[in-house]
Parts: C-alpha cells; structure tokens; sequence
C-alpha cells in the first residue's frame, strides 16, 4: 500500500501488525473514530476490505472512556486468503454504560452492510438503509454534481496572528491606520445571511468588532514616530515578528494574498457549514475558505442552493468532528461536497437570505434549510420531497451523533 500525504501514526501501525496475520488470524484495534473519514484512512479503508472479512466496528457513547484523550472504536476482523470483491462490516453501537464488545450483545444496535472494497467514508454506514439508498439515488442524479466542478476555493489570507492584523475602528483611530486597511469580514458568524453586504460590513464596523484588515507591502513606507510604526512595534513588543508564519516574510508584516473573492465558505462549523456571497468585496483570513464559481456557474444560485440536505449530509460524511462536536472541512473534503447545480435558484436567494438573518444561531436555524429542500424540490423535480425527507433525517442523525460530543 502507497504512503502519500499526511496520515496519523495509527496508519502504519495498523496496517505493518496486521499483514504479519496468517490467513484466518484475527485481530483487534482499538483506533481513533477519524478511521471512519479522511483522504489517507481512505487508503486504508479499501485495503481493510480488500484483504479482511467479519469486520466489526463498536462504537460507545461520548465519555465512556474518560481518561482517553480521543474518541475512539474497536475495530476487529480476520485476515482473508485473497482479495475481497465485496465484504460484509458490521456496526455493532452499545447503549451508554454497557460496553461488552459483542455483536449478541442485547443493548446494543447491529447494522449489516455489505461492501465493495473503495476508501469511501465509514460515516455513511451509520445512515440507515433508506437513507443510505436515497444518498446514492441523488447522487447519480443529473444536475448533482462535486463542489469542485461548480467553484474554486482556497485557503484565505494568512496572516500569522489575526487578532494583531485585524483591526477594528478604535485600534484605527488610535494609531491613524486608515491608509492602510482592507475591508474584512473576520468570521463568518458576523455574515448572518446569504449576503454580505456593503451595509452589513458597516453594521460591523458600528458593533466595535475587527472590520478591516491592515495591509502593508515591502514597499510601505513606515516613518519613524508615526501611528504605524507605533502600532508595529506593539506587535514586534509581542514577539509576532518571531511567529514562524511571520518571520519567514521580509518584512515581517507585509501580509501577502489580501483580496476578496465572491464566495466564502466556513472551514469549522457547530450546526451546519455555511457558503456567503461576498457582496460588499470584503477580504477573509484563513479561518474562511474564500473562491470563485467556475465559468458558466451563477454564484447566487450556487449560495443559494448549497443549504440543502444533500449537501449538508454530505458535509457529514466526507468532514471530521473534533471535540465539542465541531465539524471541520479541509480542501480535498469540501471539493467532494455534493451540491445541485440548479440556476433557477439563484431567484430565490432573496428569501433565503432573509430565512438565514432570522435563524443563524437560534433555534430557527433549520428553517434555513426546511425552505431549501422544498425549493430545491420544486426546481429539480428528481430531487422529490420523498428523497429530501430522507436525506434531512440522515442528516439530522449524524449532525445528533456529532453534537453529543459537545
């Protein structure tokens, strides 16, 4: 098996003890839960299932292992004489408190699948069977398609220390920084809606929060006894000039790749990930994927439509959860979300975006995502209301799962 990329230490633990196993020798693994996601257990995944049967995963409630530092599953299974062309896992989830490691087990749920070898996500073997099927049904559908095709997105501005170079209207007027600054939205918990506007963005400079981003260049002239100088060596004071991210550019505040882009996209999100449209041209750090839709793809419609359970479930299946039930979304996951290019919904962005202000981080949250699938529904009739039931319950289960972690 190829080692390329980033992987864990647990990659080539597993796999180096397990290929001493005989033929018909069985194993047991105590791994972290991050072997059900990821590109590089991906690798591992296939070879599991190429080359092992009776494969069983236990999983246990949140704290049950309270001194282990990661949340983790049994895996257990038995080497076979030659490769698989399909193999049948089991997941074998225990009630809370009750931890016998046994598939007879009365407490706990058993669910059967079986599978072709590939490195496809473990998450969605949590989904039941209907769902699991309605998943793969709109997948195949004509106008859903992977994120990477509709927009390219990248990592944003790093500036090696935001809070120093993201400024709000008293650090300006203090140190007279305003020739300096680029307009940011700092999160984007302070983008409520759909839309980013020119008056939301003054809104954030009115709330006292960090609304621009101070922007130098080599060339920037610093004269002695000036606001800036005054404001750069607070930060040199600090030691900021010394961060790795720092100190490998000359100078070491000429932040480089400051420009706003028409899309923007949450990397960690609690409830739901979350695509704006970059409406008042504002610039992101690194704490937001920033990017544009490709040729031919109307961004509106893209923000519009990217709220829907399909791709929500997605999110779920191809993204990791740390702890506190936080899901992340780095590049080679978000590019594999499952989004419907539908143009038609770029006309309903107004009222989605209206649905979004009065929801994001309250319990109306999902009417966001209620009012998506039905329009969704209504402008790509395959996605039927049936299937988007469907896909919002597997959704809704794993977004569950993922919360009571927190």
């Amino acid at each position: 098996m190829s080692d390329s990329g980033v992987g864990n230490l647990w990659i080539p633990m597993l796999v180096v003890a397990l290929t001493r196993l005989r033929v018909g020798g069985r194993f047991a693994f105590v791994l972290p839960a991050e072997c059900f996601t990821g590109v590089s257990a991906g690798r591992v995944r296939e070879w599991l299932l190429r080359h092992h049967n009776n494969l069983m995963l236990d999983l246990f409630p949140p704290g049950s292992f309270p001194d282990v530092l990661q949340e983790v599953v049994v895996l257990s299974g038995q080497r076979s004489a030659g490769p698989n062309a399909h193999t049948e896992i089991a997941l074998i989830e225990h009630a809370e408190g009750h931890h016998e490691a046994d598939e007879h087990d009365s407490k706990a749920t058993v669910v059967r699948h079986r599978l072709e070898p590939s490195g496809a996500s473990w998450t969605r073997l949590l989904l039941t069977g209907p769902q699991l099927e309605a998943y793969e049904f709109a997948r195949g559908l004509a106008p859903v398609t992977l994120l990477a095709d509709l927009a390219k997105l990248e990592v944003a501005t790093v500036t090696g220390a935001n809070s120093f170079f993201s400024v709000n209207a008293e650090t300006v007027a203090k140190h007279a920084l305003d020739p300096w600054l680029t307009p940011l939205l700092p999160r984007i918990r302070h983008a409520t809606g759909l839309r980013f506007t020119t008056s939301d963005h003054k809104d954030l400079q009115a709330s006292g929060s960090a609304a621009h981003l101070l922007t130098l260049t080599a060339d920037t002239r610093v004269p002695a006894g000036s606001g800036l100088r005054r404001y750069l060596d607070v930060g040199e004071d600090a030691g900021l000039s010394e961060r790795f991210k720092c100190r490998i550019r000359d100078p070491w505040y000429a932040v480089p790749g400051i420009k706003p882009s028409r899309l923007m996209l949450t990397k960690r999100s609690h409830h739901y990930p979350r695509m704006v449209l970059n409406e008042a041209g504002v610039a992101t750090t690194d704490t937001i994927y920033r990017g544009e839709a490709v040729s031919g793809v109307s961004a509106a419609a893209l923000v519009a439509t990217f709220h829907n359970s399909l791709t929500l479930l997605s999110a779920e299946l191809e993204g990791r959860s740390f702890g506190g039930g936080v899901l992340e979304l780095v590049p080679s996951e978000f590019k594999r979300l499952l989004v419907p290019n539908v143009p038609d919904m770029e006309h309903e962005i107004g009222r989605l975006d209206h649905l979004s202000r009065e929801g994001v981080g309250t319990s109306d949250a999902e009417a966001l995502v209620q009012e998506t699938d039905r329009l969704l529904s209504k402008h790509a009739p395959d996605l039927t209301d049936d299937v988007m039931e469907r896909l919002a319950q597997g959704r809704n289960n794993l977004l569950a799962r993922r919360h009571a972690r927190t």
